[in-house]
């Protein structure tokens, strides 16, 4: 069974010319929440769990095991928020300050 695409054109086509993110903010913003999440994730989880090891071991500190859901809740939150940044950046008045002021940061066109 082969899944149909959630989005098979350009979101904007209008847009086309001023690049993929612009064309497609949608697309662009949910790559981006899912890229930081797969990055966050277990890089936090896996600090977070050498750090308690080292507190249980080295102190009589005993962290709850509900931090674990804590910290997970707010790398959610955050990768939402870096989702935001990449839907505001991916607005076509957004798009052509930043092309102006901040060439290097702007969107790849495609090329025809």
């Amino acid at each position: 069974m082969t899944h149909a695409p959630i989005i098979t054109a350009d979101e904007r086509p209008e847009h086309a010319a001023e690049g993929t993110q612009v064309a497609n903010p949608i697309r662009a913003t949910v790559r981006t929440i899912v890229q930081s999440l797969v990055v966050l994730v277990p890089l936090v989880n896996v600090a977070a769990a050498i750090v308690i090891s080292y507190l249980n071991e080295q102190t009589d500190l005993a962290v709850p095991g509900v931090v674990f859901v804590v910290l997970n809740a707010v790398l959610a939150a955050t990768s939402l928020v870096i989702g935001l940044v990449a839907r505001l950046m991916a607005n076509p008045l957004v798009n052509a300050w930043v092309s102006k002021t901040l060439p290097w940061l702007a969107p790849a066109r495609h090329v025809a």
